[in-house]
């Protein structure tokens, strides 16, 4: 009888990394704040912890991120292969597992520039995601109908008008209205806006009416009256938090997605509508209004492929649908 033999254990030796000049916390810290937009350092920074909870059982700790960064690249990658495969099988959406990945994946690549990894994640791959598949939105109706809604003669129905006219009239992305500045508005009709994925901000043309609406807002909010703001001189939030607890401080995009399903469904719609949806609905109803000017509505949505844009147009002429009527009635 063969006698079956214990498996020989190998000693690894530990990463030859260069001497650790700032703890794991500090490079940690010192990453985020490379990131321009708050909104990605907030997505970045719960990334980084759920990472830590879901791997090693724990909160992000000093210890563990300097034990996971002090690993070889076989582990490193099945650590992280392991950790994309919880997010599967928590049943996430694919954005939100490669929004947490990719987070992942950067902080890696910037301890590794500074030397304080020797490991990368280039292996570990994000999810396809088909994009754009539903851009169905609402009708023109039904958002005129939610522009009734705020009361404009409170700060706040202003304020929200205001919101609700960029989010249709500019087709704006909320984290881009949570991000403008006083100082990227002029009173002429232009705005400064950070796009998505862009690390500076760019100007954009304004209706009238949302000059308009803009403006009446900044007369009547209570910071802006007592002191005197110039375009392009003040960095103080745009648009602000009006509730008790947090009053005065930049309002954010949570805020403005209930505000929208509030409105939406005072305006009697069953679907359900977010600040994303309203894009979507403008994007469509200008295709619509224009007869399918692509290049006008790559302008307005600032999509940099076009492809993007024809998944717009085709999903308003209905393609699929037309073909499949055409064979069903073909038998």
């Amino acid at each position: 009888m063969n006698s079956m033999r214990s498996p020989v254990s190998k000693t690894i030796p530990v990463p030859n990394l260069p001497e650790v000049t700032r703890s794991s916390s500090e490079l940690l810290a010192e990453f985020l704040r490379l990131k321009i937009s708050a909104n990605t350092q907030r997505n970045y920074s719960k990334a980084i912890a759920d990472f830590c909870r879901r791997t090693y059982n724990s909160e992000a700790s000093e210890q563990l991120l300097s034990q996971f960064l002090s690993l070889y690249q076989p582990e490193a990658v099945y650590q992280a292969l392991q950790y994309r495969q919880l997010l599967i099988e928590a049943k996430l959406a694919p954005s939100t597992i490669n929004v947490r990945l990719s987070a992942l994946k950067s902080f890696v690549d910037y301890a590794r520039t500074v030397e304080q990894c020797s490991f990368n994640l280039a292996d570990v791959a994000c999810l396809k995601v088909e994009s754009y598949g539903d851009t169905t939105g609402i009708e023109v109706a039904g958002f005129r109908e939610m522009l009734q809604i705020p009361d404009r003669s409170t700060v706040k129905g202003i304020r929200d008008y205001a919101i609700l006219r960029l989010l249709w009239d500019n087709a704006l992305r909320r984290n881009e209205i949570c991000s403008l500045d006083m100082g990227d508005f002029s009173a002429s009709g232009r705005l400064a806006i950070l796009g998505k994925g862009k690390m500076q901000k760019s100007q954009i043309d304004l209706s009238s009416a949302t000059t308009i609406a803009i403006s009446q807002w900044l007369a009547v909010r209570d910071d802006y009256r007592s002191r005197s703001v110039s375009c392009g001189e003040s960095s103080d939030p745009l648009f602000t938090s009006l509730d008790r607890r947090s009053k005065g401080h930049r309002l954010d995009g949570s805020t403005i997605y209930r505000m929208v399903r509030k409105f939406s469904e005072s305006a009697g719609i069953e679907k359900v509508v977010s600040p994303h949806r309203i894009r979507h609905s403008a994007i469509t109803a200008y295709l619509d209004a224009s007869d399918g000017n692509i290049r006008a509505a790559q302008g307005l949505s600032r999509h940099a492929n076009l492809n993007t844009l024809n998944r717009y147009d085709d999903n308003r002429h209905k393609y699929q649908a037309q073909a499949t009527n055409v064979l069903a009635d073909l038998v």
